[in-house]
């Protein structure tokens, strides 16, 4: 955790720039001095209704990205800002995606529907630094045409990196993978000391991990953003526990054979 002496301290930001990703979800642009990494997350408050972990999706420069589905009451609000409102916010918080272990070897990044904004901004430090890996592979799965992000960013990455985008459901307006991820997965060759870097619902984590021990990967080679509901954010209210885990502190990044035995139980 990179923040100040109180971890409750809010600070204030202004708004430069928002973009509608699809019908309920926005990207925001804040101009900020915060310092976090590819993989935390900053709490997003909205005086009077409450507060919402939101992961850090990208940043350039004093520019920082966040990208706000409107799910609840919190995400509505704050979806309902415009350019030149200020936000209110305290963190980063959490740990960070562990790029390092990935070099010399193939890095295979998978997400799923909003967790490509988790996922999004490691594969942009990857693809700056792409010598440093045997290849990069990125898989993405949408519920339905109408619901996929970032779409102004597609030809770059495919000019980059090998990325793949699938469908649930067939759209006419989409001429590529349709299917579940999982069966993207099954197509296409990984290697087996790959690093895989994943996010999304939980069962697309559940059997995307299934797929990939069939091709060889070790569960200690795949690591998962966690995508709870973070209330205080240091480890004190317990709202986030996960097995012998605090999401917000001991996450939200984990190596999937250290919550494995959790994350398979329901009610954990």
């Amino acid at each position: 955790m990179t923040t100040t002496e109180n971890p409750y301290r809010l600070r204030n930001f202004r708004v430069v720039k928002k973009i509608r990703e699809t019908a309920d979800t926005y990207s925001f642009w804040i101009e900020s001095d915060l310092k976090p990494l590819p993989g935390q997350y900053n709490m997003i408050y909205y005086f009077g209704i409450g507060e919402a972990p939101i992961t850090v999706a990208g940043k350039n420069g004093n520019l920082i990205q966040h990208t706000v589905r409107a799910s609840g009451d919190v995400t509505s609000h704050i979806d309902s800002l415009s350019e030149g409102d200020f936000i209110y916010l305290r963190g980063p918080y959490g740990n960070i995606w562990p790029v390092e272990e990935a070099y010399g070897k193939q890095l295979v990044i998978i997400s799923g529907g909003l967790g490509l904004a988790a996922t999004k901004w490691i594969m942009e430090e990857a693809i700056k630094n792409k010598k440093q890996f045997k290849g990069i592979l990125s898989l993405y799965g949408s519920k339905n045409y109408d619901s996929l992000l970032y779409r102004y960013e597609y030809e770059r990455w495919h000019s980059h990196i090998d990325f793949r985008i699938t469908l649930d459901k067939p759209d006419p307006r989409w001429k590529g993978d349709v299917g579940l991820i999982t069966e993207l997965i099954k197509k296409i060759e990984i290697d087996r000391d790959a690093v895989v870097f994943m996010c999304g619902p939980d069962p697309m984590v559940k059997f995307s991990v299934i797929e990939l021990e069939k091709k060889g990967v070790g569960t200690d080679k795949i690591y998962v953003s966690m995508e709870r509901h973070m209330k205080c954010s240091v480890g004190t209210c317990g709202h986030c526990m996960f097995g012998p885990f605090f999401v917000c502190k001991d996450g939200p990044v984990f190596r999937y054979s250290e919550i494995k035995e959790f994350f398979e139980r329901k009610e954990v």
